[in-house]
């Protein structure tokens, strides 16, 4: 007979002797079931502090993973952001700030982050169907979808979630004329 079929038949038996149905358990079940007892509450207790263990792993895991994630972003991201400060040593130094090189290394740092899942939302000047969830109206108006607004900064998604909204102005019809 198995340690829980032992249990089972002992507390059946108990319930039997509070109902009058049967003799009282023996010393020795009662001390049989003590020990099954703290025996349980032993085990129960290694396995709360495993969890517990295990629960702390999986978050320093976590951790790890965001880190590397993000060693690997700012690998990627240092040769450009080195150029930044070499034009800008340079432009307090000398002046004139070489415009084609600043727009080179920002779409640069731009490719980098959408190879790590970052979403732009519209471009400056694009038309788009207004979307509320997406648009944030500049010019205090209130256009109803599917109205065309005139994006004024774009805005950005990362993995699906908005970061931030696309500022926008209402397109009026003079000004598609």
């Amino acid at each position: 007979m198995s340690a829980n079929s032992r249990t089972l038949q002992c507390f059946f038996n108990a319930m039997k002797c509070l109902k009058g149905e049967a003799a009282p358990l023996s010393f020795g079940e009662v001390s049989g079931l003590r020990l099954e007892l703290t025996e349980r509450d032993a085990e129960i207790s290694r396995l709360r502090k495993e969890y517990a263990l295990l629960r702390e792993h999986a978050r320093e895991q976590a951790e790890r993973a965001v880190d590397e994630t993000i060693e690997k972003i700012i690998l990627e991201a240092a040769a450009p952001l080195a150029n930044v400060g070499a034009m800008q040593a340079r432009h307090l130094e000398k002046g004139g700030l070489n415009l084609d090189d600043l727009l080179s290394i920002t779409a640069s740092l731009g490719k980098i982050l959408t190879e790590r899942g970052m979403e732009q939302i519209g471009c400056v000047g694009e038309r788009m169907p207004y979307d509320v969830a997406l648009h944030q109206m500049l010019d205090g108006s209130h256009p109803q979808p599917p109205q065309q607004v005139r994006i004024r900064f774009s805005g950005f998604r990362f993995k699906g979630k908005l970061m931030a909204k696309a500022k926008a102005d209402a397109l009026h019809m003079e000004l598609d004329k």
